[in-house]
């Protein structure tokens, strides 16, 4: 057993090496470049699920990411991220539940500042915005979560995301979670 400790630890030992995964200062891969975008257009799935309402609401949505950007760097700051507007028309599952619509402005931020990739990156996300119906009126609420760039180059995005929703009013009611699965692209 000791000599296939050693031999393990020999073999680690000798053969480590300094990780590779960031980007070059003079990037040549793609991916290293660095870009940004403005205004594309997503399109987006829904769900809601409000804590004090029976059922869930899902449906889908618009979204208009004002700028986007990917700079694999050791620059200060997140790699990847947006700036966004976005509004949902959502169907409750309950019998007598109304349709909603929610609407908010937000950013996502990446978590990794080198990520030397497009694909898997996780991000933050913080968002204000409101919801309405004609049960609840509007109620402006704010959420913040955490979501993944299941692709994250210059002409598509795609994501999925899971925020906690807390209304300015009536929290018990309508606080709860919203997640969404999202496809942006570029025009030009």
């Amino acid at each position: 057993m000791s000599l296939l400790r050693s031999a393990v630890l020999a073999a680690v030992l000798f053969t480590a090496s300094t990780a590779r995964a960031e980007c070059p200062s003079t990037p040549s891969d793609e991916v290293c470049r660095p870009w940004s975008a403005l205004l594309l257009p997503t399109a987006f799935g829904a769900m809601y699920a409000p804590n004090g309402l029976p059922g869930s609401y899902y449906g889908g949505g618009l979204e208009a990411v004002l700028l986007a950007w990917s700079d694999n760097s050791n620059a200060y700051g997140p790699s990847q991220g947006r700036v966004r507007l976005d509004v949902a028309y959502l169907t409750g599952t309950a019998m007598d539940a109304d349709a909603m619509v929610m609407y908010r402005a937000g950013a996502q931020v990446a978590f990794e500042r080198n990520a030397s990739r497009s694909y898997a990156i996780p991000y933050f996300a913080v968002d204000l915005g409101g919801l309405w119906s004609d049960a609840t009126g509007r109620r402006w609420f704010v959420d913040g979560g955490v979501g993944l760039y299941l692709l994250h180059r210059r002409n598509v995005i795609i994501d999925v995301e899971i925020t906690g929703l807390l209304p300015f009013s009536d929290p018990e009611t309508l606080g709860g979670l919203s997640s969404r699965v999202g496809l942006s692209f570029a025009l030009w």
